[in-house]
């Protein structure tokens, strides 16, 4: 794989001017991997995307810094599936240059695992879980694979609206969470964990709200990083207003915006204030599945 092809792929990215020659490969993807840890892989990448081209200029057959470059550019899940088709179709050459790297260097557990990733995002469940499934075959100690099988087994779930699925994946990221306390995955902050589960139970046919504000937040009073927090404050707005919660749940949309200014925050801001206004009049405001 020529450093061409890679720069080609990856807009040419630049290394950091601040960062010392003498660095090597593995140095610099130390450095972009914990960038993207510490925000959550949301919002600026752009220095840790120089940190991982740096890496693959040093070394070319970087299967993990080629694949994080591509993870800051995968589109958003919480888009239509419609629309991330024509972003996915446009990043597969370079998907198929990292499987290509994968066979390349004999690793055969991180092909599997990238290719449960990738196939997830359109929506191809059963490939995913079978890839995943390979990887952890592989790798049975893997917390960084555990933790990708219980998010997949929530995603199909929530497609597909099946709640013993759902389930099984809120259990097999506990499970992941509990490995982590040994064998700590370095790919996700440790509050990551707890807003998994939380996004997971709510997205239940009769979502336990209590236990939702209970993990979302023990994921913001972990995380040392507030912009990190972001979207775990807009989601625990929601489940405070399903509690009854109303002043909380307008607090938390508020806690989100002060960060990020963005729709569902502002939407949930609103519902909120909307509740506090209906609970003034009498009305009651919570959830019949607030449980």
């Amino acid at each position: 794989m020529k450093i061409s092809i890679v720069a080609l792929l990856l807009l040419a990215l630049t290394a950091p001017e601040h960062v010392g020659a003498a660095d090597d490969a593995d140095s610099y993807f130390n450095k972009g991997l914990d960038q993207l840890v510490r925000q959550g892989y949301m919002g600026d990448t752009s220095a840790a995307q120089r940190y991982l081209s740096a890496a693959l200029e040093k070394d070319p057959k970087h299967v993990e810094a080629l694949w994080l470059l591509l993870v800051t550019r995968l589109p958003s899940k919480n888009a239509p599936l419609v629309e991330r088709a024509s972003a996915l179709a446009a990043l597969g050459p370079a998907f198929a240059q990292l499987f290509k790297l994968c066979k390349e260097t004999k690793q055969q557990a991180l092909l599997h695992y990238y290719t449960a990733r990738y196939t997830d995002h359109y929506h191809a469940f059963e490939r995913a879980q079978s890839e995943i499934d390979k990887a952890l075959a592989l790798e049975p100690q893997s917390t960084r694979f555990l933790l990708t099988k219980g998010k997949l087994l929530v995603d199909q779930g929530s497609w597909i609206k099946d709640d013993k699925l759902i389930e099984a994946g809120v259990q097999t990221i506990k499970k992941s969470q509990e490995w982590s306390k040994t064998r700590p995955n370095r790919f996700v902050s440790p509050t990551h964990y707890d807003f998994e589960i939380a996004l997971g139970i709510s997205h239940l046919s009769a979502p336990r709200w209590k236990e939702v504000v209970t993990h979302y937040r023990r994921s913001i009073d972990l995380d040392e990083t507030p912009k990190s927090t972001v979207f775990a404050w807009n989601n625990v707005s929601r489940a405070y207003r399903e509690l009854g919660q109303c002043d909380k749940a307008k607090e938390s949309a508020e806690n989100a915006l002060k960060e990020m200014k963005f729709g569902a925050a502002q939407d949930n801001k609103r519902y909120a204030e909307f509740c506090i206004e209906m609970q003034k009049e009498g009305f009651t405001t919570t959830s019949q599945k607030a449980n």
